[in-house]
């Protein structure tokens, strides 16, 4: 897609450098009480740059939006991803074989019924 925006520049620019040659007659612009004296093609090249600067200054507010809410987003899937592994880590942990304790030879009940068996 980048591939695609600089082509698309280059033949914007080429246009403009031959629309530029084409059109150099000397015109006059008044706005207000400004008067202002240049070649046809540099006026409507600065009226299309100050067109393009407008455009920018109406899209940041939307792309500043954007991007500090997909940079809160990043840290709230940033915690989220620490939790689960601390759950992933409390789980295995859980899951791990408990060793059963050997009781020692006098507490345990089936040999002692047996020895006691025995003698009668």
């Amino acid at each position: 897609m980048p591939t695609l925006y600089l082509i698309v520049a280059l033949v914007i620019a080429v246009l403009a450098v031959i629309f530029a040659l084409q059109n150099s007659m000397l015109v006059t612009i008044s706005f207000f009480s400004w008067t202002i004296s240049g070649s046809l093609s540099l006026v409507l090249l600065a009226t299309l740059a100050i067109g393009v600067l407008i455009g920018l200054l109406v899209l940041a507010p939307n792309l500043l939006k954007k991007t500090f809410k997909s940079s809160s987003q990043r840290k709230r899937i940033d915690a989220l991803e620490n939790e689960v592994s601390q759950h992933k880590a409390k789980v295995a942990e859980l899951q791990k074989p408990v060793p059963t304790p050997t009781l020692p030879e006098t507490q345990q009940p089936s040999q002692s019924s047996k020895k006691e068996g025995d003698r009668d």
